[in-house]
């Protein structure tokens, strides 16, 4: 059953743009208008998140925030593959955080990007911007990051508006971003674990 915030939220996103309308009757005629407050939410497909050396936990926290626990054994090289969809009537942000009692170094990377489907603006994909902990160029990676420096926010993407019509529940209104997380522990041979928080706001 949806709350009255998710129930408030969805009908925002119903109303993607300023409204206008004119009634007429007779010679007089009214018009009404209004500005639609910036609505954003993150969410991750039923059963997509998956891990190579790494097991992942994922939870729904709310319409503008998910996260992910993800846990290993030893030494090894780990790599979570995340599917983000994102739906907004405002341009937006999406921030990531991680909390971590254990040493690793991560690198972030989008490896998928794609429109779900005819409700999507035809720039929603051109202007989605990389944080600084994604700026990768074609001849270099996007830089490493530590757990333990990276527990306050930080930009991962920006972009224009994205959903022309629809509810946070289409299937054709988002922006599918695929996420790809490397993780490599600092220590060996010890049992490891970490939390990716990533939330999602209208741009500032």
């Amino acid at each position: 059953m949806a709350t009255p915030f998710r129930a408030c939220v969805a009908a925002a996103c119903l109303l993607l743009s300023s409204g206008a309308a004119r009634a007429q009757t007779g010679a007089a005629s009214v018009k009404l208008g209004g500005q639609v407050s910036g609505a954003v939410v993150v969410s991750v497909p039923e059963g997509q998140p998956s891990g190579e050396g790494a097991r992942v936990a994922f939870d729904d926290i709310g319409p503008t925030t998910v996260a992910l626990s993800i846990s290993g054994s030893g030494g090894g090289k780990a790599r979570v593959r995340l599917p983000l969809q994102l739906r907004s009537n405002v341009g937006y942000d999406l921030r990531a955080s991680f909390d971590s009692q254990d040493a690793l170094d991560v690198r972030l990377a989008v490896s998928g990007l794609r429109a779900t489907g005819k409700f999507v603006h035809a720039d929603a994909l051109q202007t989605v911007r990389p944080g600084e902990a994604l700026a990768g160029t074609p001849d270099t990676r996007p830089p490493l990051l530590t757990t333990q420096n990276h527990r306050s926010p930080f930009a991962v993407l920006s972009g224009a508006p994205i959903s022309k019509a629809g509810t946070f529940g289409s299937p054709d209104n988002a922006v599918e971003v695929v996420l790809s997380v490397e993780i490599q522990p600092q220590t060996e041979g010890r049992p490891w674990s970490t939390r990716l928080t990533l939330s999602a706001a209208p741009s500032r």
